[in-house]
């Protein structure tokens, strides 16, 4: 990835990007955020497949950051300075993401896990924060209780836990092929180990008939569902399809 360059427009808009969970409108991108894209450097990250876009039928934008442009902004973490003539703003900005970076590579995690347990819909007070946290490790003790180990539970084989995911998802979708949210399937395995489930959906992922799909509109989502997704290319999935016999 180092041997892209880029304006500081261009690295902006990928952080942007990052920041609001992967994905938003161009012209929100300009209107809430000051950063102006212009066509010649849309095209250039889309070309280089930093960036993907969609136009909508009513002839809108939607900028979605891709797998290589999570893995650019995850390496951008480990620079050690700023790029030329970056200027203030751009050393500040580089200052910022090294502090993020040395966060998680302490906290042994990824720069989707980041984005997602940092993001909420609205900023609790302290003392709400506290109460909730405590019940969602109450309710949700498998996924919420980040970089902690689950409870000892009996050890179950790959195949047996992709077998238990498919059996959860059959008892959610109402047809084939429906999407199913993470956090409602992983209630129904919720006895399984985190890690284990994790890895158990990355390699349906990969099977003929299934696929993890991100939310689309980032801003809908709850901590709850932020929490429940697993990380698949260094982006976050929420749901999960299956073809169903």
């Amino acid at each position: 990835m180092a041997g892209e360059r880029l304006t500081m427009v261009e690295t902006a808009t990928l952080f942007i990007l990052m920041a609001e969970s992967g994905s938003m409108r161009n012209a929100t991108l300009a209107r809430d955020h000051g950063c102006r894209l212009e066509k010649q450097s849309r095209e250039k990250l889309e070309q280089i497949k930093f960036i993907e876009v969609e136009r909508t039928s009513g002839g809108r934008l939607v900028l979605t950051l891709s797998d290589r442009g999570w893995a650019y902004c995850s390496d951008e973490l480990r620079a050690d300075s700023a790029p030329p003539r970056a200027g203030a703003a751009g050393g500040a900005l580089y200052a910022v993401l090294r502090r993020i970076g040395g966060f998680i590579a302490v906290q042994r995690s990824s720069l989707a896990d980041f984005v997602a347990t940092s993001t909420a819909t609205e900023a609790p007070q302290a003392a709400d924060l506290l109460e909730t946290s405590a019940s969602s490790v109450r309710e949700y003790p498998p996924y919420v209780v980040q970089g902690q180990s689950s409870p000892q539970r009996p050890m179950a084989g790959l195949q047996d836990i992709e077998g238990r995911i498919r059996t959860a998802y059959r008892t959610l979708a109402s047809s084939s092929g429906e999407l199913v949210g993470l956090a409602d399937l992983r209630d129904l395995v919720r006895d399984l180990p985190t890690a284990d489930v994790d890895a158990a959906l990355r390699r349906l992922n990969r099977q003929p008939g299934v696929a993890l799909v991100p939310e689309a509109n980032q801003k809908t989502l709850d901590t709850r569902t932020r929490v429940a997704s697993v990380v698949v290319g260094d982006q976050p999935k929420h749901s999960i399809s299956m073809e169903t016999s």
